[in-house]
């Protein structure tokens, strides 16, 4: 594949094979794997110091696992780059990180060869593994209790991007949302899952402040979106800016992906027993110990997914699952792609990634995606 140009209008792949629509003999198991007698080489990314994603990534071959008892090994087709993937590879969580590591949160795939003991799923299904890293390379091994199959319905490239953000938004809002009179705000509002959680308070009758990094960032806020406001936070005066906009009253609660001051003077603009939502550390700087004392009135909430995967029932994964799937469907837990890259072009995606301006995810296309495949 000819090389990508560093940017992500030259490098979008939106309308590749990727993106359209999978036959319906995929889901229904029909999907044949040709075994060859040599297996063909494998590649993956790799972490082996934190630091900097762009200079600590690796890209090598490897021999992929045999799934042992009640686990799955699953052909990767695409990934999806979060902040959550950046945040880890930089050692923001290196305490509960060992050494070396397979990053990827999120990507789809279809199961490739079973292990004893599997019940539920079958060679050919595309699903979603959960519950661990290692999206970003050719073959997965996990167990099957944490995959999910995809709707025939969906692409690729939605079902690759329908678990962390669409996730995660339609969590925080279920918990957190209001009565509709109170006044709320969500910053970042221009990234993915920022839009995701105002379009999800829209459709519960909530009109938020959208808070924005730059003045451009007004263009890339959908004329769909259900705004009482927008503030951009690189201008000064956010805390008037807010107080005047919640009429001295306060936020009722505010949605943080962001930390450092910018999560600071959300938590001071709180109303008295407000809730900060504070679920991503985008500045990279921790919300400041002092807030607790400043502001007794306020709720902290730290929102973070995995907490609840590794808690929940699988019964009651695959009902939130079955409940995203038709808000990605209607466009209300959809995201746009920005690129695609093959995962050997890491380091091109991760510039990508990094670019300021950026609408839609950075995906990573698996060099196996489409080997040995073919439909009935």
């Amino acid at each position: 594949m000819a090389r990508l140009d560093n940017t992500c209008t030259a490098l979008a792949r939106n309308e590749d094979s990727q993106g359209a629509k999978r036959d319906d003999s995929t889901a229904s198991g029909r999907l044949s794997i040709s075994h060859e007698l040599e297996a063909p080489m494998r590649f993956r990314t790799i972490i082996r110091d934190f630091g900097p994603p762009k200079e600590v990534v690796a890209y090598e071959s490897y021999k992929p696992q045999v799934p042992g008892l009640g686990q799955v090994r699953i052909r990767m087709l695409l990934a999806c780059i979060n902040p959550s993937d950046l945040v880890t590879i930089s050692g923001a969580y290196r305490s509960r990180i060992p050494l070396p590591f397979m990053p990827g949160f999120e990507g789809v795939g279809v199961i490739e060869s079973v292990g004893a003991g599997v019940s539920e799923l079958h060679v050919g299904q595309r699903v979603l593994p959960l519950g661990s890293a290692g999206a970003w390379q050719d073959m997965k091994v996990t167990e099957e209790r944490w995959c999910f199959p995809v709707p025939p319905d969906l692409t690729d490239q939605q079902a690759a991007m329908a678990y962390i953000n669409p996730m995660s938004a339609w969590m925080m809002v279920r918990q957190y949302a209001p009565n509709p009179s109170t006044v709320v705000a969500v910053n970042a509002a221009t990234s993915a899952i920022g839009q995701m959680i105002i379009r999800m308070l829209n459709r519960a009758g909530i009109r938020p402040i959208a808070l924005i990094r730059r003045p451009d960032g007004k263009r890339q806020l959908s004329d769909q979106l259900d705004l009482s406001a927008v503030i951009c936070t690189s201008e000064t005066g956010l805390r008037r800016k807010l107080s005047e906009l919640s009429g001295g009253r306060g936020l009722a609660v505010a949605w943080d992906a962001v930390g450092g001051t910018e999560g600071d003077d959300l938590v001071r603009s709180l109303a008295p027993g407000g809730t900060l939502v504070h679920y991503g550390l985008l500045s990279g700087i921790p919300l400041s110990y002092r807030l607790r004392e400043e502001c007794p009135d306020a709720r902290i909430e730290l929102y973070r997914l995995r907490d609840w995967i590794h808690t929940a029932k699988r019964h009651e994964l695959q009902r939130a699952l079955d409940d995203i799937f038709e808000l990605v469907r209607d466009g209300t837990a959809a995201s746009k792609v920005a690129a695609v890259f093959p995962l050997s072009d890491i380091r091109q995606a991760l510039e990508c990634e990094a670019t300021p301006g950026r609408q839609g995810k950075v995906l990573l296309s698996m060099s196996n995606a489409m080997e040995g495949t073919h439909y009935d």
